[in-house]
């Protein structure tokens, strides 16, 4: 079996090892400490990143089994010293057991599966620590022996694969709306059928195509400033982890599209201007959609406590952390059983007992779920928002008055 070609991330100056610095958005070399940008050291890698391709294709060419080693793994020759690597399939980027020094896996990054743009890291390892020691420091919820005894097992700063989808939408959408009204002791329902069409942009809504991320914490970290994508470069990936896609992307199309029609839907039900909507049929139609591919920064840490481990993810370009919490029960007890108590004497010096009684629990069921909230933030994105071009336009409005309707409160 042969070995995938690599090349390392050397320094034009010295050949020492460069790694991709945030704060200068350059690449510093360990060694020398020169600086280069991107468009600098891609020209000096540009032949090298050409000779690798070219043999790696030279010995496809002789039979060599290049692609799958064993059980998903490929095996790899380290540039800097020669040793035999295995690694996942997927890995682009890794460093060597041996001599230490980082390996580009440049075929992992060529012709098909290269990707269009890339956002590099903003944000530096000490900085992604200091936030997750910001993010979880002020939390009355967790329990006291989190802050004191959780340990950062494992940080690591990675490109994540995400497909972008970019399109048009169209809705067609038919409403009960509702307008109440009281009078005496009855309430009058005026009901209308509602007729809206329209269409919004979409632009880059993004879905990790890796395997090995949960998509939950991926959507977490959103969203990304899409303004600050650049070309795809190999100059960005030193000192980081990188890994090509493994989710294809029409597996991935209907998880964009999800969000894609609740932002439609929602924006459509805003233009309803009635007290509420009883009923609705919507179709969402999809068309001129597009999809790229690209690399965005992401910190991972991975923490122990209690013998568990707890994932946290930062996203390396704007910062925001996200990872669920540790609940301390008896906190969230105390607060839950203060709020019970002190909703209820006030419900009580205004409302029958059975009234107040209702209202108050209404209230606790509300504060439980928003702390709750509060410590697991973790959740697939249920939404667009962020990546609407061009917000909705009606193309047919249309409302009919149907019935009035009388009942007792």
């Amino acid at each position: 079996m042969g070995t995938d070609q690599t090349m390392a991330a050397a320094c034009p100056a010295c050949g020492g090892e460069m790694k991709f610095d945030p704060t200068e958005g350059k690449l510093k070399c360990e060694y020398c400490a020169s600086l280069f940008t991107p468009e600098e050291v891609d020209a000096f890698w540009k032949e090298k990143e050409a000779k690798a391709g070219t043999a790696q294709q030279a010995a496809s060419g002789e039979g060599e089994n290049w692609d799958t080693a064993k059980d998903g793994m490929k095996t790899y020759g380290c540039s800097t010293c020669g040793a035999e690597l295995i690694a996942d399939e997927t890995t682009a980027v890794m460093r060597c057991p041996y001599c230490g020094n980082q390996t580009i896996v440049p075929g992992q990054f060529s012709g098909s599966i290269r990707p269009d743009h890339i956002i590099p890291f903003a944000h530096t390892k000490d900085q992604a620590v200091s936030k997750y020691h910001e993010y979880y420091q002020k939390r009355f919820l967790l329990p006291k022996s989190f802050i004191t005894d959780n340990h950062v097992s494992e940080i690591q700063g990675v490109y994540v694969p995400f497909w972008l989808f970019s399109g048009k939408a169209s809705i067609d959408a038919a409403y009960d709306a509702v307008d109440v009204k009281t009078k005496d002791d009855y309430e009058i329902l005026t009901h209308y059928d509602v007729r809206r069409k329209g269409n919004l942009s979409y632009e880059n809504v993004p879905t990790d195509a890796s395997k090995r991320m949960e998509n939950d914490l991926m959507d977490s970290v959103e969203p990304f400033k899409m303004e600050d994508m650049k070309p795809f470069s190999l100059s960005y990936l030193p000192g980081f982890l990188a890994e090509r896609f493994d989710v294809e992307q029409q597996e991935n199309v209907e998880r964009a599209h999800k969000r894609i029609k609740s932002t439609i839907s929602e924006q459509t039900k805003r233009t309803v201007k009635h007290d509420r909507i009883d009923s609705e049929q919507e179709q969402v139609a999809f068309g001129n959609e597009t999809t790229g591919y690209a690399m965005f920064p992401v910190w991972l840490l991975t923490t122990r406590w209690n013998d568990k481990e707890y994932r946290f993810a930062m996203n390396g370009q704007t910062g925001k952390m996200t990872g669920d919490l540790p609940i301390s029960v008896p906190k969230f007890l105390g607060v839950v059983a203060a709020v019970f108590i002190a909703v209820l004497i006030i419900g009580l010096l205004i409302f029958e007992a059975g009234t107040a009684i209702i209202i108050d629990l209404i209230v606790v069921a509300i504060v439980a779920f928003l702390m709750y909230g509060s410590m697991k933030p973790v959740a697939q994105a249920s939404d667009a928002d962020h990546y609407v071009s061009e917000s909705l336009t009606l193309t047919h409005e249309e409302e009919v008055f149907t019935r009035n309707e009388k009942r007792k409160k």
